[in-house]
């Protein structure tokens, strides 16, 4: 799986966010860059109503964020949203 690949499913699997939402950071993937789109998505999840990520949604955003060599905080970003079990 590419990094834009990576990075548009991780906004697809954010169903909380509304369409538009999607339909944006996913253009900005494919017509900017990736990681723009990706250093936007948690702070576009952080201020979403009722967001929440599985435990799997973020190591998903972890991993990927590890691929882009960004630091823990981009990611921590959203971590105070994981459901715990």
């Amino acid at each position: 799986m590419t990094c834009l690949d990576a990075v548009v499913a991780a906004i697809e699997a954010a169903r909380f966010l509304p369409p538009e939402v999607r339909a944006a950071l996913t253009d900005c993937a494919n017509r900017c860059t990736p990681d723009v789109a990706f250093r936007v998505l948690p702070r576009t999840i952080r201020c979403a109503p009722g967001a929440s990520l599985s435990s799997e949604q973020y190591t998903r955003l972890e991993a990927i964020g590890s691929a882009l060599q960004y630091g823990e905080f981009v990611v921590d970003f959203v971590k105070c949203l994981v459901e715990r079990p």
